[in-house]
């Protein structure tokens, strides 16, 4: 049978009949509503938020490569390698960082060609090393003027540990038939159009995240 309770809200009188199996749920229900708030059941759990910094590095097994006493139309080629020792795999690229020395390269044309290999795979290939600086050879490209680039590529996604074998090959044309007095001489002097003051070509080995240029 059911049962009549009086509840007081706001100084009135309720008259509140419930069956006697719902006595207690509702009852409860309707004083959480009168005190203005509902209760429910709740649950929790702790955790906490770490994390690593991963790294881009690399080490060479060599900083210094030389060509050796170069004749027109032999090639030579000087080879060396870079490691993984980051954390992550990364993209691995060379780059000429010296705009001078790069234009001394690419102010040769026909007269010298430039050979650039990763992993035993032809990277840059060219005959005509004209960056196009006062005169034309045709449009920069494997068909006309092929300048050395600034940055180039050599491996993408090298997993930490691999290494990376890149070389360099270059050689006079076999119609430069010029020579100092002496004989001998510097390797790829400039800068152009003055006294040279410096020789050779820098480069760096930058190691970048994948997909990331230098």
């Amino acid at each position: 049978m059911g049962k009549h309770f009086m509840l007081s809200r706001n100084n009135r009188r309720v008259r509140v009949a419930v069956g006697a199996g719902s006595l207690a749920l509702v009852a409860a229900g309707l004083i959480g509503s009168v005190n203005g708030s509902l209760a429910y059941f709740t649950d929790s759990q702790s955790g906490s938020l770490t994390g690593s910094v991963g790294s881009i590095k690399g080490a060479v097994s060599t900083s210094t490569l030389a060509f050796t006493n170069l004749l027109p139309g032999e090639v030579q080629t000087v080879d060396a390698y870079m490691r993984n020792t980051g954390l992550n795999n990364q993209d691995v690229w060379v780059v000429f960082d010296n705009a001078d020395a790069l234009h001394a390269l690419n102010d040769l044309g026909t007269y010298g060609e430039f050979h650039i290999k990763a992993n035993g795979v032809a990277k840059f290939d060219s005959a005509n090393l004209n960056d196009n600086q006062g005169n034309s050879c045709g449009p920069l490209s494997p068909a006309g003027c092929w300048p050395v680039p600034q940055k180039l590529k050599l491996a993408s996604n090298v997993v930490p540990g691999d290494t990376v074998t890149y070389s360099f090959g270059f050689g006079y044309a076999s119609k430069l038939s010029t020579q100092s007095t002496e004989g001998g001489g510097v390797w790829n002097a400039y800068p152009v159009g003055g006294s040279p003051t410096a020789s050779g070509l820098p480069f760096k080995i930058v190691e970048t995240q994948v997909g990331q240029q230098p």
